[in-house]
Parts: structure tokens; C-alpha cells; sequence
């Protein structure tokens, strides 16, 4: 009798995927979209929102998600990177997917490579698409992963392009002014479909593309009225107000009235994002990780003291500039409690605490982030303030700890 292949856990699957490929991160449609089409997917869902942008994105897919499940529509959402589990990358109605669905994803994905090979993302993109095929859902929320026209996200056509905000980053792969940048978001835009900017000053690059080919380019406007809010942070009025736009723009496909949209963002939910896990003492999570995001959160903190002191749990991929930005905290946090993260991409120690020393009072340095936050949970008073932020990476280190 033929011995049966051994059956593959997630975890088993996701070690593959990150050996399976060559390169992390390969920008590129040609392999994702040929192994796309031998699925033989078709349209994933009736109605396909796609969501880039420097930051707000993942807030942004949250509050689309809500409003449209209260109004009673079954909603698939792929986001990255995850926090605690791989699992939150692909939800349907804020659940996550089961390891089972993932895997025999997986599976038809292996099936279908054709001698191609796909990077982890490739893998976690066709993944989400084939489950929302299978789930029947009606709306699915694609959160591109990097820049826009070359991410895996953009092998798909989407109903209505959303991009949150351009800010330098990535500068690697997307360029280093905010001109070219502008132009790889802009790439998720469709002929004859809606493309919304949900910013301030508009790069020439994006209205230029908008009309080159015929993409109906619309600005978020503040006079949008914008309730109780489930999420703190003044730029979540800025994302709720994006989202809220997209949705009026599709409101031939779909049917969204005031009161769903009062309650989606009341109970709008995402791990992460000011998120405080404890009062008394003080412990708030933020994945902030760029310039423009560190002073969306400094601005927070200014509005929200503490009597005591802030301890900041802190880290940092390599390719985010730090020195740019870290010196903005200089009044506002008190002690740094650094580490390098689990990544390939994580600042070394020893350049972090270089980058931190002209403006940090105060640096203790760590084996591990689990170990820095810690400490810095063991050593403050009720009065004082724990902030973990830096990465995503960051951020899951600390909150797998706090779960203990």
C-alpha cells in the first residue's frame, strides 16, 4: 500500500513559504497572475474594494468591513502583516480563517504553480482570494501589501481604489520622493472606476494616471460628518471619512444608509492601533513605524498625559529612517527600552541605540522585546505609561508576552 503524504500543520506550510521563494519580497504580476488564472477563479466576489496607502490602511479596511457588515452584507477582508496569528490575515465577517481553510488553500495554490514559484505574500494573497470565492462573500477588502501596482493584491480588478495617504516609505522598492511613490499606489486604479484619495495634497503623479486612464479620481472632502468612533486617534476621523466616501461611490452596487454607518464605526475593531491592553498602570500598543505615523502618535500622546512617566518598549525595521523621526519623543518619553525584532529587516541593537542616543534621557537595552516589555511593565508605578511601537513586529512581541 502506497504511503500517504504526511498532512502539512499551518505552521509546518508557513516555514515552507518563507524557504519556498528566493526573495522575500519580489514586486512583480506575471508569476502571481499565471498561477491566478490556472485557479480559474473568475470575479472573487461582486463587489472588490482595494486599499493602498503609506498608513491608514488596515484602519481603513476595518471600518469598510464593519459598515458593510451592518449592513447586512457577508464581507471578506485580506490585511497584513499579522499581529498574533497568520490566521487575522484573511477574515470573513471579523472572523479569522481556520487553519483548515488555509491549508486546502494552499494546497490548490500548490496544485496550480505549474513550475512557478510564489513569495510568502503571493501565497497569502491567492489564499484569501480563493477562500472569499468559496465563502461567497459579498464584498472583499484587499489590503495592498507594498506600493500597488506590483503587489500580488493588484492581480485582481477592482470596483473602487482607495488610497489612504503617500508618505516616504519603502523607498527600496517604491522610490524616494513623493511623486513616484504616488505613481505605484495609483497603479490599483481601474478604467471607468471610482479611485479615492483620502488626503491632503494630492501627488501630480496619481491625478495624472486617474486620467490617463479614465479612472474617476474623488477627494475626501471634510465636511463628512463623522460619529462616535470606535478607535482612538484624530486620523481615524481621516480613514473613517476615506471609507465612507468609497461607499458612497458605490452606492449602485451597494446599499449603505446613515444608521449603518453610525453603527459600523461604533463597533469598529483592530488590534493595534492605540490600542490600550490595561489602565492603571497605563499599557498602549501602536504599530506606528514611519515618520508620518510617529507624529499621527505624538500628537496623540500630547493630547492624552500621564502623571508619571512613559517608558517606551521600542524597535524598528532598518529601512524606516528613524533618526528622521525618534527625536520627535524627546519631550515626551522618559526611558527607552529597546531590542532588535524577529525579523530579517530589524534594525541591529547596537545602530538602534546609536540612533536613539542624541535625544533619549534614558536607554536600557534588551536580549529580546519580550524581555524589554517586561521589565518596563515590572518597573512602573500606576501612574506611569507603558508604550510599545516601532513595528508590527514590535507590537506582536510585546502582546504575545502580555498574554503571557
Amino acid at each position: 500500500m502506497a504511503k500517504q503524504p504526511e498532512t502539512k500543520t499551518l505552521a509546518d506550510w508557513l516555514e515552507k513559504l518563507e524557504n519556498s521563494h528566493n526573495k522575500k519580497i519580489d514586486l512583480g504580476l506575471d508569476r502571481v497572475r499565471s498561477v491566478y488564472h490556472s485557479l480559474n477563479l473568475g470575479k472573487i466576489a461582486p463587489t472588490i474594494i482595494t486599499v493602498a496607502g503609506t498608513n491608514g490602511k488596515g484602519s481603513t479596511v476595518a471600518i469598510l468591513s464593519s459598515i458593510c457588515q451592518k449592513a447586512g452584507y457577508k464581507t471578506g477582508c485580506f490585511t497584513s502583516p499579522h499581529i498574533l496569528k497568520y490566521n487575522e490575515r484573511i477574515k470573513v465577517n471579523d472572523a479569522n480563517c481556520s487553519d483548515v481553510e488555509i491549508i486546502d488553500a494552499f494546497e490548490q495554490i500548490e496544485k496550480n504553480l505549474n513550475g512557478v514559484t510564489l513569495s510568502y505574500f503571493e501565497y497569502a494573497t491567492l489564499a484569501a482570494l480563493i477562500i472569499f470565492k468559496s465563502q461567497s462573500v459579498d464584498v472583499a477588502i484587499l489590503e495592498v501589501g507594498l506600493g500597488g501596482r506590483l503587489d500580488s493584491v493588484n492581480v485582481v480588478d477592482t470596483d473602487c481604489a482607495i488610497i489612504t495617504t503617500i508618505d516616504i516609505d519603502h523607498v527600496s522598492w517604491l522610490g524616494d520622493n513623493i511623486e513616484s511613490i504616488g505613481f505605484e499606489k495609483a497603479g490599483i486604479m481601474r478604467p471607468g472606476k471610482p479611485a479615492i484619495y483620502g488626503d491632503q495634497n494630492c501627488p501630480n503623479s496619481i491625478i495624472k494616471h486617474a486620467k490617463s486612464i479614465g479612472a474617476n479620481l474623488v477627494f475626501v472632502g471634510e465636511e463628512i460628518t463623522v460619529g462616535e468612533i470606535n478607535l482612538q486617534g484624530d486620523y481615524q476621523i481621516k480613514n473613517a471619512r476615506t471609507a465612507i466616501t468609497a461607499l458612497h461611490e458605490l452606492s449602485n452596487e451597494l446599499t449603505i444608509r446613515q444608521e449603518h454607518i453610525d453603527e459600523g464605526l461604533k463597533h469598529v475593531q483592530i488590534n493595534g492601533r492605540l490600542q490600550k491592553l490595561q489602565p492603571n498602570p497605563e499599557i498602549i500598543v501602536d504599530v506606528s513605524h514611519n515618520e508620518q505615523a510617529a507624529k499621527s502618535l505624538l500628537k496623540w500622546l500630547s493630547h492624552h498625559p500621564v502623571k508619571g512617566k512613559t517608558i517606551a518598549v521600542f524597535s524598528v525595521l532598518a529601512d524606516k529612517n528613524p533618526k528622521n523621526w525618534v527625536h520627535l519623543f524627546k519631550d515626551t518619553i522618559d526611558m527607552w527600552f529597546i531590542s532588535q525584532t524577529i525579523s530579517e529587516r530589524a534594525m541591529p541593537k547596537q545602530e538602534l541605540l546609536k540612533t536613539l542616543s542624541e535625544s533619549a534621557q534614558l536607554i536600557c537595552s534588551f536580549n529580546t522585546i519580550s524581555d524589554a516589555f517586561t521589565q518596563a511593565v515590572n518597573v512602573v508605578d500606576n501612574d506611569d505609561r507603558v508604550l510599545v511601537f516601532g513595528s508590527f513586529y514590535t507590537v506582536s512581541e510585546a502582546m504575545n508576552a502580555y498574554a503571557g
